[in-house]
């Protein structure tokens, strides 16, 4: 069994490698953001998401780079390579096609590079009613949070809610009054189900020292586009794929590297878990490309 203490330091790695795609991924560097040596970290790291430091870096620079190429479909391969770490497109395509199947030229930037849930595919298939989207600014702010393995599945979502809620509590934190946000690295579209996390935490206006299974992230200032949706899962889902199918296509802007995030405007144990008020929001970054 991995202790709280690695997982803690495997999750902060993780975080890292998100935040810095292109960034130079050497062992000895991970190793250094988890205060460990390269050789135990290495082994640990594996134990715990069950794959390496380099494979999980390499993964998270092509999941990054179909994010970018679906949200912004005429820019070029070239530029979005540069963005992730491949200074030549030669060696982005070749990474490309080892990890999907085809190489990005190949990729029309709509269908799914991956096998997503049937309930996902009949969601799509539906109509997509029409979404109230606004920008909005973004202060500093720190969030608890607990990481699960899922891609929003309600019954996982509602026992790391309530150890989390349980946690706040313990120390004081009157998390009613705190909002509350989901967020999400990885998309069924570009990241293998069996690797899809979860996080969901609470904003607090000043930093908790957390101990795992929950973690600590700090988000920076930022502009964000905000879909707000009412109803069943169908309908949040539909919100994400006009965000990413018909607003930033339209839009001068891409996604900025922060996750997706989802921000409830009433807490599901207010409501109940099949029915969502809130907004998908995804941090925003001026489009320096045509």
């Amino acid at each position: 069994m991995i202790s709280e203490f690695w997982l803690t330091r495997v999750h902060r790695v993780m975080n890292y490698v998100r935040d810095n795609p292109a960034n130079d991924m050497w062992l000895e560097d991970l190793a250094a953001v988890a205060h460990s040596s390269p050789y135990h970290f290495h082994r640990i790291f594996k134990a715990v998401t069950g794959e390496t430091v380099s494979a999980f870096a390499r993964r998270a620079r092509l999941e990054r780079a179909a994010y970018l190429m679906k949200a912004r479909p005429t820019r070029a391969l070239s530029d979005i390579a540069l963005e992730v770490g491949y200074p030549a497109l030669a060696e982005f395509s070749r990474a490309f096609k080892h990890h999907y199947g085809l190489p990005p030229s190949q990729w029309n930037r709509r269908t799914h590079l991956n096998q997503v849930p049937q309930a996902v595919m009949q969601i799509e298939r539906e109509n997509s009613p029409s979404f109230q989207v606004e920008i909005r600014t973004h202060e500093p702010s720190y969030l608890i949070y607990v990481r699960m393995k899922t891609w929003f599945q309600v019954e996982v979502l509602k026992v790391g809610y309530k150890r989390l809620t349980e946690f706040l509590s313990m120390n004081g934190v009157d998390w009613r009054n705190c909002p509350l946000v989901g967020m999400s690295w990885d998309h069924y579209e570009t990241t293998p189900l069996e690797s899809v996390h979860y996080d969901l935490g609470f904003v607090l206006t000043q930093p908790l020292e957390a101990n795992s299974p929950f973690s600590s992230y700090q988000l920076p200032a930022f502009q964000a586009v905000h879909a707000h949706c009412s109803g069943g899962l169908q309908v949040v889902a539909q919100a994400w794929n006009h965000l990413y199918n018909n607003w930033f296509p339209a839009s001068r802007f891409e996604p900025r590297d922060l996750p997706a995030m989802k921000w409830f405007r009433q807490r599901p144990d207010q409501i109940g878990w099949h029915h969502w008020d809130l907004d998908c929001v995804i941090a925003l970054s001026e489009c320096t490309a045509p």
